[in-house]
């Protein structure tokens, strides 16, 4: 093991940071440089929060003058950080549980978590820390003496699985949830599908499970997958819905009642079930679990205010996401209006992606209110320049038994209607 390595590790098990602002006596930060800012810029104020050791960047010149606090110079911060993460994991004892996908990702880890705890020792990444950065602090504040790991691991670029994977975390168990219809700066919707794939690519990952829709593609062709469904009884897990029986292999079990009826949370309920199933968690067990789970923060998340049902759905700004949500709207005495916010990272396809979202949005709601630049060339809807407006107007129309689905991505900060609706 590398002497700084150890040195770090030998400090303290946990607390350890590379949001400042999260920072407090005895942590241990990062100093990442991203492309908003420079964690170099921070070592001040994390000095007076009681920090007890800034990792930073050999090559970055840094004004130590008046910073009273031990600093680690090594060749790349972010490299130290996945190596500290990676050895933590060679000492514990638990299997990894891999998670990728378009989308689902959180709400499914978080499932998984819920049920398997049950009969299991279990730790999960926090939130969505599941990035090249946010992976391994997540890793690296986890209890990792347990049975399970829970790591959900995203993408912005070809290669990123594979580094997550080869440079992290070795998955024993692994699962892709979805593949975006349209897959953005990556390309195409193959191109996107080889790159989440990269999640099976170590020899220790032996069970490999997906979705039975992506079977179609390309990627996942000549190649032996487990497979679960909604729709599919040729799947090695099916759910049917309607009848509330799940399927193993054949291997019927009942189901006296599920939490959801909105088929994209169903499909991350199944793909929970089938994860701890492969995990080796009793079905008896997973049925006494099932009703305490709920939809997670941000995502499909109701909310009942003055008799007006809010759906706060403003995590994932992918359009397949968009198009699930309005499909599971639920019917109402009242109106149902969409609140949308525009995708970025569609480049030439842009017009074609907000066009086809609002006329997927035409099918299921009376009201359409937008805000983005995406969607300005669109005919014969409410555009916005901004989420006040957008909240003024939508004040004028909503009634009792209303349902208003809120939808865009993260960057919109579409929570802020509810400011200026109060």
């Amino acid at each position: 093991m590398d002497k700084m390595i150890k040195k770090v590790l030998d400090l303290q098990k946990t607390d350890y940071q590379i949001d400042s602002r999260l920072v407090k006596k005895g942590t241990i930060f990062f100093a990442l440089k991203g492309e908003r800012t420079d964690g170099h810029l921070y070592l001040r104020e994390v000095t007076k929060k009681g920090a007890k050791l800034a990792i930073v960047d050999k090559n970055v010149k840094v004004d130590l003058q008046g910073i009273d606090l031990e600093i680690l110079r090594v060749e790349d911060v972010l490299e130290f950080l996945q190596a500290l993460a990676r050895e933590e994991l060679k000492k514990s004892p638990a299997k990894i549980i891999g998670i990728t996908g378009s989308s689902g990702k959180t709400t499914t880890k978080e499932f998984i978590y819920t049920l398997l705890k049950s009969e299991f020792r279990v730790s999960k990444t926090l939130k969505s820390y599941n990035s090249k950065a946010g992976l391994p602090i997540a890793i690296l504040n986890m209890d990792k003496n347990v049975d399970f790991l829970v790591l959900e691991m995203a993408m912005d670029e070809i290669g990123e699985i594979e580094k997550l994977v080869k440079k992290i975390a070795r998955p024993d168990i692994a699962l892709i949830t979805q593949i975006a219809t349209f897959a953005g700066d990556v390309g195409s919707q193959e191109v996107l599908a080889e790159a989440k794939k990269e999640i099976f690519i170590d020899e220790k990952t032996k069970v490999k499970l997906i979705n039975k829709r992506l079977e179609k593609l390309k990627a996942f062709q000549g190649e032996n997958y487990l497979t679960y469904s909604i729709e599919d009884k040729k799947a090695d897990f099916y759910l049917d819905v309607e009848n509330l029986c799940f399927y193993e292999k054949g291997k019927k079990c009942s189901i006296e009642k599920l939490p959801f009826k909105e088929s994209h949370l169903l499909e991350n309920l199944l793909a929970a079930i089938s994860i701890c199933r492969l995990a080796g968690e009793k079905f008896k067990n997973i049925l006494k679990k099932l009703q305490t789970l709920k939809a997670y923060d941000m995502r499909f998340e109701k909310v009942l205010i003055e008799n007006i049902l809010f759906i706060k759905d403003y995590y994932n700004g992918n359009p397949d996401a968009t198009f699930a949500a309005l499909k599971n709207l639920p019917q109402t005495k009242g109106k149902k209006i969409a609140v949308l916010g525009s995708h970025r990272s569609y480049g030439k396809l842009s017009s074609r992606v907000h066009e086809k979202i609002i006329n997927e949005a035409r099918k299921y709601v009376d009201e359409i209110l937008c805000i983005g630049e995406e969607f300005k060339n669109i005919k014969n809807i409410k555009n916005y320049s901004s989420l006040e407006d957008i909240a003024k107007n939508l004040k004028k129309i909503i009634k009792k038994d209303d349902v208003v689905l809120i939808k865009g991505s993260r960057f919109l900060k579409m929570e802020k209607i509810f400011e200026f609706l109060n």
